[in-house]
């Protein structure tokens, strides 16, 4: 799966970003000799602890090719990263089975996210993170227009008030999929696939007739897309079947 912005990795196209409340952040006793430790709880809106999210500590100053360091909330919604190397982190939380994105993407937190600076000299700090909004929720499948095949497209998501915010790939949208995308927001949806036309959200095949899809926390909208036979790779944006987060629409 190559996904500009995964939940669990850091892709260079995309920045970091945070929550829209600022953190309080205090230094904590002790850790490790040479690890940091970020832990803190995670809240609701309406401030009930948040069970079973996963918090991200997404590193700001260097690219990691592997596994976001990441944690469990407890009951009482408290995490704990530990081992961290000292730099720089965005800290947010996802709870998906309830429709809460990452916010440390871009994407989704349009730049309001919690920061946490580790040094030698505070190794430790603590963090509140409030969960929400959730995002929009688009469901539904993707078949050949003639023969009902089922396709697993490339999709590019791009927030229309600044197009390089952008999430962008493979994985995101597959023949039955479910998707989510930030709420109160208007988005430009597009797919593609090697060999068919582009299709543009609602529903065309001609870019200047795309609409945005905007939908309400929670709002789920049902998309069944028919792809035409056909094949313009520079319409498409792609000269192939696989996508790539510099392949633009």
């Amino acid at each position: 799966m190559n996904r500009a912005a995964s939940a669990h990795f850091v892709f260079a196209a995309m920045m970091i970003t945070s929550c829209a409340q600022q953190p309080t952040v205090r230094v904590l006793a002790q850790t490790e000799p040479h690890t940091g430790l970020i832990e803190g709880t995670v809240s609701y809106e309406n401030g009930g602890p948040v069970d079973g999210a996963t918090v991200y500590a997404s590193p700001m100053d260097r690219a990691i090719g592997g596994i976001i360091p990441n944690a469990k909330t407890d009951r009482a919604g408290h995490f704990a990263i530990s081992h961290l190397w000292f730099g720089k982190f965005a800290v947010g939380a996802e709870k998906l089975d309830e429709d809460y994105p990452n916010m440390t993407e871009q994407f989704y937190s349009d730049g309001k996210f919690e920061t946490v600076t580790l040094t030698s000299r505070r190794a430790a700090a603590s963090v509140g993170i409030r969960l929400g909004p959730k995002a929009g929720i688009l469901t539904g499948t993707v078949v050949d227009a003639i023969t009902d095949a089922p396709l697993n497209p490339c999709v590019d998501f791009t927030r229309s008030s600044n197009p390089n915010n952008f999430l962008s790939g493979t994985g995101l949208v597959n023949a039955e999929y479910r998707v989510l995308v930030p709420s109160d927001t208007d988005v430009n949806m597009k797919i593609w696939h090697d060999g068919y036309k582009p299709w543009y959200y609602p529903g065309s095949v001609d870019k200047s007739e795309r609409k945005p899809v905007h939908l309400k926390p929670g709002e789920i909208r049902t998309l069944n897309i028919r792809l035409q036979p056909g094949n313009n790779p520079a319409e498409a944006g792609c000269e192939t079947p696989l996508c790539f987060p510099n392949c633009r629409p």
